[in-house]
């Protein structure tokens, strides 16, 4: 099974749901461009006090609606499949 790049969030993603993203730190901004480049999805998990949920949603970069200068970027991210987390 190939890894999958994660994004843990506060939120909740479901498979066909919209989820626009304001991506500004240097590492989301690397795997956001990973997965632009590799035309590939990135998982997004909910962030718990203590790790992460043990359940998420693919995700699918469906657009970018604005790229700034300094590198960071809006987009929109559409959910796909549910996944676990194996380890």
């Amino acid at each position: 099974m190939p890894l999958l790049p994660l994004f843990p969030l506060e939120v909740v993603l479901f498979p066909g749901v919209p989820l626009p993203l304001h991506i500004f730190e240097p590492r989301y901004k690397e795997m956001i461009g990973e997965c632009r480049t590799n035309q590939t999805p990135f998982g997004v998990i909910r962030a718990l006090e203590q790790g992460i949920a043990e359940v998420g949603c693919t995700a699918e970069i469906v657009s970018v609606t604005k790229e700034y200068a300094d590198g960071r970027l809006d987009l929109v991210a559409e959910g796909r499949k549910r996944f676990e987390v194996l380890d």
